[in-house]
């Protein structure tokens, strides 16, 4: 499985590591984990509905998740989101 990025999750993703330069760790670790299994509990990964119904979500920390769609064997991530912000 290959990741590839939006230019819009990258420059989200720059912004909250500008702001919790910690959260660059986690979110490593959780990529990590999602390229050997992407079907891991602690990622509570889920397909969303309304206007993401094309897309899933796996969870960061907290109330923080990256969205993301498939593209055959390719996986695009999309956004880094609150889950309120879903």
């Amino acid at each position: 499985m290959k990741i590839l990025y939006t230019s819009h999750f990258l420059r989200r993703l720059k912004k909250r590591i500008k702001n919790n330069p910690v959260l660059k760790e986690k979110i490593s670790k959780q990529v990590g984990l999602f390229q050997q299994n992407p079907f891991h509990p602690s990622l509570k990964l889920h397909k969303l509905q309304g206007e993401r119904i094309d897309q899933f979500s796996l969870w960061i920390e907290g109330n923080l998740r990256i969205t993301f769609v498939r593209d055959n064997e390719d996986v695009i991530f999309t956004d880094i989101i609150s889950h309120d912000e879903y």
